[in-house]
């Protein structure tokens, strides 16, 4: 039913009986007593009716132009995962409905970056920029990695049973450089390269989403402004004000979705899983040789700690099978409840033992500090430790819904009628069951983390209270206890779900005429096995699915419902414009009713509107920082991540002051409650932090990586890997043929390759005389096969060694071609090469017979992936079918 207080107002001005009926008499908030304007609650219900005073169109289009659209287009570009719509669905309830816990990870994970950021620029002095081929670049490498696995979940039982050998994996397989690797000729600095410009690319994909999501950010703050702008313009209209409420509770939102962004992105989330399981599996294999963790052992012999990285790498040697696939699914952007990551315990670990102590040009000694950082000491917690920092965050994100919420609150409270009512009232149900959740949250994680805090207090307390034989009793007696009621609530569980399955069942045959009993059993196997199911869930598991999944959907529809009904006037009811949530309330002035005529409008609305604007501007400032300050580790083009790092630096020294005084008063406030939280045992030490400085102590040049020459032999025309010049470091086969990669359009093998069997004898597998191959032959061209034989190879082999060497070193010297390849070209694009390649007879005895195939192009193996022509001038590109002969020069 619609109705309309304009009439309504008029009915009542003009009924003096109506007014003596009906007419307020009670106390009034910040307008003067009017007994002709003035009703209660109940005379409004009795003389407009029980309806709403919906919005125009008119009115209707405006909010949906200026919050509903931009809203929208922010969440579409939030960082969704592909093929995984229940995955996304939860991910959008989790973010909409509990904002403050999914502030609290992805500020806590953008925190973690920027010490990584920061950890990278302290590596070398202020005023040098280090080529592409040095120490300072592997650095670089090794943080984007751990930036990326912080993104995922790890095995349970390897984080918690294998605490310091699952730290120390990781910190081997990003920093160190002398393992040799069994499975593959490449070394471990070129695996971390590969692997990064891969990952680095693949980020590159992302840029575009991320550009749009700039664009909608911008839209939702000129929304904001115009809105502020109508606001005061037409001071006191009460729609324009609940407008603005609007926009401000929403306020909170581009911030997530901005922050996110920053996080990560989730491109090829699975992919790049693989990828990073491949890396570690590729080390702990190294690991587990007994040769090569000999000779890796052998290259600490002069180190002090050797014994103990001898413990801990025979540990790792030990390990159990099921330490494979170390990570399991993506978590970024705050998908996963309570995921921690690897990044923040192995950051933290470093700079405690190492690179707070050395500060800027840390890495001028690259040996003793590639040692410091593999044999630096390790938590007993492993990478599971809780820090104390991680309030930060989390105060941030109460703050930032929190005035998101609290500015609409102060603009519905004060609009007349003054109190509580539908639309305030709805801000803080949302705020309220968001900030709960947060609470909830961390209380299970206390609760159910494998991390135990040990308060030193507490614990000698205990033990002087456990020599004596009361105490020892009374502990008897409530353990016993503690065991029955658990017994108790078990079998009253047990009891209710056995109810529960046989109302089901019940229910269900009531719809079912024929074979009940057949029915009937087969439901039951159905509910068993779900009862099993959920027994198997560990206690947070359960949590999850039956507690916060609920409610976050609960608080996520209430908001959608706090938008609709304010875009279309759902609120303009007897009931919520009397405001009668709260103590006071419960009358309508109707002359106020559109437009206030307090006297105290502009100061309330001025307050809400800053409180929600300051904290949303300097939110995404801060956010606009960080992202500009660590873009430097993932930009794939190195001159342009160097040039990002020295606009870093400057901005760095431009607001050095500020941060150093922020410094200096933390010293006399923050420091002393990390010692007091320590003394507590809410934290086992106090952390070294490493802070930012333009000066160094010591001053040594950044050593350039050098390219060593490797044996060469001709290899068959097969998918190879081709490497870059900034891959040749260390490699100890650089001519070595590899598989196919474990990942289409990827240049990162399997940690164990899977060798394709061959018929007994010589004969080809390929028929190439199928009719596919026939279009592809001149009249004149040889029917014998191109695939390599075993004999023709030794042969060929043999003939081409004393040529290996001046092969090898043209290889080099056209290597330096490929510094210029642009990232659009393919990785993965096999082709045979044109006919200005010198002819070829060696392994596979074919003379000039062999006519040129200009214009012929292999098929892709990539189903994926169509057939694109390449020619000569991108033979840098990173994978190709090479051919080479006697007289062929070595393609880069």
């Amino acid at each position: 039913m619609r109705i309309n207080f304009t009439e309504c107002a008029a009915i009542f001005r003009n009924d003096t009986a109506l007014q003596e009926q009906w007419g307020w008499r009670g106390p009034l908030v910040g307008i003067a007593q009017n007994y002709e304007t003035q009703i209660t609650r109940e005379g409004c219900l009795e003389v407009c009716g029980k309806g709403s005073a919906y919005y125009t169109w008119t009115e209707v289009s405006s909010t949906l132009t200026t919050w509903i659209l931009p809203v929208i287009g922010t969440l579409l570009q939030a960082p969704f995962e592909s093929n995984a719509a229940r995955r996304t669905f939860f991910a959008i309830a989790r973010w909409v409905g509990s904002p403050v816990a999914s502030l609290s990870y992805v500020l806590w994970n953008i925190k973690v970056s920027a010490k990584a950021a920061l950890m990278v620029d302290m590596a070398v002095k202020y005023d040098e920029i280090p080529e592409q081929r040095t120490d300072f670049s592997s650095m670089r490498d090794s943080m984007f990695l751990l930036l990326v696995m912080n993104q995922y979940t790890m095995k349970p039982n390897v984080v918690q049973q294998s605490k310091k050998e699952a730290e120390c994996l990781l910190r081997i397989a990003l920093f160190s450089r002398d393992l040799q690797l069994s499975d593959t000729e490449k070394s471990l600095r070129v695996m971390r390269r590969i692997l990064a410009r891969e990952l680095r690319e693949m980020r590159r994909r992302g840029t575009v989403p991320g550009k749009l999501l700039f664009v909608s950010i911008l839209w939702f703050l000129f929304a904001f402004a115009l809105s502020v702008e109508g606001a005061f313009g037409n001071i006191g209209q009460n729609t324009t004000a609940h407008d603005l409420a609007l926009g401000c509770l929403l306020a909170w939102f581009p911030i997530l979705i901005m922050g996110s962004i920053v996080d990560r992105n989730p491109i090829a989330a699975e992919v790049i899983r693989k990828k990073l399981n491949h890396f570690v599996d590729h080390v702990r294999n190294a690991v587990q040789s007994e040769e090569h963790r000999k000779k890796f052992i052998k290259t600490f012999q002069d180190h002090p700690d050797r014994t103990i990285l001898e413990a801990r790498v025979d540990s790792i040697a030990n390990a159990e099978g099921n330490a494979y696939d170390f990570f399991e699914e993506f978590a970024g952007q705050a998908r996963v409840r309570w995921h921690y990551g690897a990044a923040h315990a192995i950051l933290s670990d470093i700079e405690h033992c190492f690179i707070a102590k050395q500060g800027r040009n840390w890495l001028h000694d690259e040996r003793n500090a590639r040692m410091n950082l593999v044999l630096g000491t390790i938590n007993d917690e492993g990478l599971m430790w809780f820090d104390i920092r991680e309030f930060w965050q989390v105060g941030s994100a109460i703050i930032i819904v929190g005035s998101s919420c609290g500015g609409a609150f102060i603009l519905s409270f004060f609009t007349p009628t003054v109190g509580l009512g539908c639309r305030s009232g709805g801000y803080t149900i949302f705020f309220s069951i968001a900030l709960g959740l947060m609470i909830v949250e961390m209380s299970v994680w206390l609760v159910t983390s494998p991390y135990q805090m040990k308060i030193p207090w507490f614990v000698w307390l205990i033990g002087r209270f456990r020599q004596y034989g009361t105490f020892n009793r009374l502990e008897t007696c409530f353990h016993e206890g503690k065991r029955a009621v658990q017994r108790v609530l078990w079998d009253f569980a047990s009891r209710i779900g056995s109810g529960f399955i046989n109302l089901l069942i019940r229910l269900a045959l009531l719809f079912i005429r024929k074979n009940k009993r057949a029915t009937r059993a087969k439901i039951m196997r159905i509910l068993e096995k779900n009862r099993a199911m959920i027994r198997a869930m560990s206690l947070q598991r359960k949590w999850e699915a039956f507690f916060f999944r609920p409610v976050e959907v609960f608080n996520s529809t209430w908001l959608v419902y706090i938008v609709l009904a304010q875009t279309f006037g759902w609120y303009k009811t007897c009931d919520c414009v009397t405001s009668t949530w709260g103590g006071a309330g419960g009358y309508l002035d109707f002359s106020v009713q559109d437009t206030s005529n307090s006297s105290w409008v502009l100061y309330y609305w001025t307050a809400g509107t800053c409180l929600t604007g300051v904290v949303l501007l300097f939110s995404m400032f801060y956010i606009t920082v960080e992202w500009c300050q660590q873009s430097f580790m993932s930009t794939e083009d190195y001159k342009d991540a160097m040039e990002g790092l020295r606009m870093t630096r400057d901005y760095r020294m431009m607001t050095y002051w500020f941060r150093a005084t922020a410094r200096f008063v933390s010293r006399f406030t923050f420091d002393p409650l990390e010692s007091l939280s320590v003394k507590f045992g809410l934290i086992k030490t106090q952390q070294s932090t490493l802070l930012w400085t333009k000066s160094h102590n010591l001053d040594t040049e950044m050593r350039k990586i050098s390219s060593r020459s490797a044996p060469y032999h001709a290899a068959s025309p097969s998918i190879e890997l081709t490497l870059y010049p900034d891959d040749l470091d260390d490699l100890h086969d650089e001519s070595a043929v590899q598989d196919a990669p474990a990942i289409a359009h990827s240049l990162f093998p399997p940690a164990q390759t899977n060798r394709r069997a061959r018929n007994g004898s010589n004969a080809p597998n390929t028929d190439t005389s199928l009719p596919i191959y026939q279009q592809y032959r001149t009249s004149d061209e040889t029917r014998r096969s191109l695939e390599q034989h075993p004999p023709d190879v030794h042969r060929s082999r043999a003939s081409s060694t004393a040529q290996a060497s001046q092969i090898a070193e043209q290889r080099r010297s056209s290597s330096e071609l490929s510094d210029s390849r642009s990232s659009g070209e393919p990785l993965l694009y096999p082709v045979s090469f044109l006919t200005e390649q010198p002819t070829f007879n060696g392994w596979s005895g074919i003379g000039k017979t062999v006519h040129s195939r200009q214009g012929y192009q292999r098929a892709n193996s990539d189903p994926g992936s169509p057939p694109i022509e390449i020619t000569t001038e991108l033979e840098q590109s990173g994978l190709g079918i090479h051919m080479r002969g006697q007289n062929d020069e070595a393609q880069p």
